[in-house]
């Protein structure tokens, strides 16, 4: 649909009919046409000139009124003209203004030197008419404002979506707050019902948003259902806050109270809800075989990733799920919420740390796990920076340490949850993670369990990732930190990231690393702005934004694979299969013995030197100061 086409269905809402401004043009330009010759000869017409009127205002009439046909001058909301709208009058004045003068020299040409126009009347006729079209549309445009709008300070609200919530939310509005909001449209991405109504409130297209805001002042855009993909969303989101507007969500109907919609109820976007992506698809039947009346172990459970991987593997009817964890009060609240999704008797939840060689044994022989799912770790760049000795005890030892349970125990499946930071590692998460990698396709060389691996970016909204943190410092009043304004992260759900955990470990035959489809990477100097303006506050402004510098063992940018490496595509679209060219070396087994013996001595220099020289890549043995400033991590 052109603009054109826009214009016209808005006839409905503008109170002057196109008919009337047609003939409201017509008139200015024929009185412009005669003001014109009375300023060329000073009210003083000649007879010479007067006498061919009967030729040239039909002439007038007709030139005239062809250029506004074929430009729609008409058709435009006249209550809502703009700059925009200025150019299409300049448009149509110089296209008649030419016409004139073609028809002129043609007439000179072929009476033998008489012109039927003086050509100094055809100059002042374009600016005559040009000031006339202009000045009514003006005049209009202030008699509806000061006739219809000037005494409503109501907020402007646009309705996103046409369907039975839409006409809710309306309802809502004018029950609870008719004396602060008015429903101005709805907007919804279905061409075919653009240009109707519902309740008197015309409906427009959704992609011509920019178009209407350039014209209408809106204070609100309420999203009364979800749009088609989430891309759409980011995009219409994207143009209301470049014209400042407030943007709220109406919860899924589900979650309304007593089935009946409050206004307060209606809540602000996130910028979580922004970064989501498409839902994936998934094999549930090759799932449910991996998952379906089995023993699941979860490790890390009450973390992000592991607490999503519980609850969708309590979905596909485990005999037991087994929750492992060191945080007692999340590690409770999980509880409850698995125990409402699968029968109680098939819950079992250990607070326990997965480095405890006896109780990890102790947990294999009872409950004998037929797949392991390992999300417990250590990943805060800064804290493991000055405390490597956790991250050896935790990343490497205790999946060294499990692994190895699983396969004495004859476990068939084990899932280990990577990181891009393994890659080309600048931290002491990353190489720590690095290092688990090869613990476990060295032991998948030997053993009868299926070992793989996935690595994939951050997890939007994770303890003590950069979204959690600057909504903190947002809420406090600023500033919002950075550590670099360059610096850019791939960020997925978790739900995304569960689904493809288990998919990878459904598909596993042994010793795969996986890697995800991440999208696109974010700039987080971009995140913060729009975390900023989403709080209705303006960057630079309401909100600091203040660069810190980058962390010891920070990247500006991550990698999801080395330069060895390249991958193979899998039956599912959004997970690829790592192939390493070069095969690492041997002697890992003895390696890590040597790393793992310098536990009990706590030596957090000789700790970073062992790393070091088990992943040569490994650049940064820096230490800092634990100085809480926000980061990408």
């Amino acid at each position: 649909m052109n603009d054109d086409q826009y214009f016209s269905r808005q006839d409905e809402r503008d109170h002057t009919p196109r008919w009337m401004v047609f003939f409201l043009d017509i008139v200015i330009s024929i009185t412009s046409m005669g003001i014109a010759y009375m300023l060329r000869f000073n009210f003083s017409i000649p007879a010479e000139w007067s006498t061919k009127f009967a030729l040239v205002f039909p002439l007038v009439v007709i030139v005239r009124g062809t250029s506004f046909v074929v430009f729609k001058t008409f058709a435009g909301l006249i209550r809502y003209s703009s700059s925009r709208d200025t150019g299409r009058l300049l448009y149509v004045a110089s296209a008649g203004s030419g016409v004139f003068i073609l028809i002129n020299l043609l007439g000179y040409l072929l009476s033998g030197g008489t012109f039927l126009f003086p050509m100094s009347v055809i100059f002042i006729d374009f600016l005559i008419l040009l000031f006339g079209l202009t000045v009514l549309r003006m005049a209009i445009r202030t008699a509806i404002f000061d006739l219809f709008i000037k005494d409503d300070d109501r907020k402007a609200v646009i309705i996103y979506g046409t369907d039975q919530a839409g006409l809710i939310v309306k309802h809502t509005l004018e029950r609870e707050m008719g004396d602060q909001y008015r429903v101005i449209c709805y907007m919804d991405e279905k061409e075919r019902i653009a240009g109707k109504k519902i309740e008197g409130i015309l409906i427009h297209e959704i992609d011509y948003l920019g178009s209407f805001l350039e014209k209408v002042k809106v204070h609100t855009l309420i999203f009364a259902k979800q749009p088609p993909f989430p891309e759409k969303k980011i995009d219409i989101v994207d143009k209301c806050l470049d014209f400042d507007l407030k943007i709220l969500s109406v919860p899924y109907i589900s979650n309304w109270i007593s089935s009946k919609l409050a206004y307060n109820q209606i809540k602000s976007v996130y910028i979580d809800d922004l970064l989501e992506r498409t839902p994936v698809p998934v094999n549930d039947t090759r799932i449910r075989k991996l998952i379906r009346n089995k023993t699941i172990l979860i490790t890390g459970a009450a973390g992000s990733i592991g607490e999503e991987i519980a609850k969708q593997v309590a979905g596909y009817e485990p005999k037991t799920i087994i929750l492992v964890d060191q945080a007692e009060s999340p590690l409770y609240e999980l509880e409850s919420a698995i125990k409402s999704i699968m029968d109680e008797a098939g819950v079992v939840v250990l607070a326990a740390n997965v480095a405890d060689r006896k109780r990890m044994n102790d947990l294999f022989v009872t409950y004998k796990p037929d797949a392991v799912f390992h999300a417990a770790a250590y990943k805060h760049i800064p804290m493991m920076e000055n405390n490597p000795a956790e991250a050896l005890r935790t990343n490497i030892y205790a999946t060294r340490l499990l692994a190895g349970l699983a396969d004495e125990h004859g476990c068939p499946g084990f899932v280990f949850v990577s990181t891009d930071k393994a890659v080309n590692p600048a931290n002491v998460v990353g190489a720590s993670k690095r290092i688990a990698e090869l613990c476990l396709l060295n032991i998948q060389k030997k053993s009868k369990t299926s070992f793989s691996i996935v690595r994939f970016g951050n997890v939007l909204g994770s303890n003590g990732s950069v979204i959690p943190r600057f909504r903190k410092q947002i809420e406090k009043g600023g500033p919002v930190t950075i550590t670099h304004p360059d610096v850019t992260r791939y960020f997925m759900t978790s739900t995304i990231a569960a689904q493809l955990i288990l998919e990878s470990g459904a598909m596993s035959k042994g010793g795969e690393i996986y890697v995800f489809e991440m999208g696109h990477s974010v700039k987080i100097y971009d995140l913060a702005n729009k975390m900023i303006k989403l709080a209705g506050l303006s960057p630079g402004h309401d909100i600091e934004i203040k660069f810190t510098g980058l962390r010891a063992g920070e990247k500006i940018n991550e990698e999801i694979m080395y330069t060895h490496e390249f991958t193979a595509p899998t039956d599912n679209p959004k997970i690829s299969i790592v192939l390493e060219k070069d095969i690492e070396p041997g002697n890992i087994t003895e390696r890590l013995d040597k790393l793992i013996d310098l536990l009990p001595e706590n030596d957090n220099n000789k700790i970073i030197e062992a790393i070091k020289e088990f992943i040569p890549e490994y650049r940064n043995a820096s230490r800092i100061s634990q100085s809480g400033e926000g980061s990408a991590d």
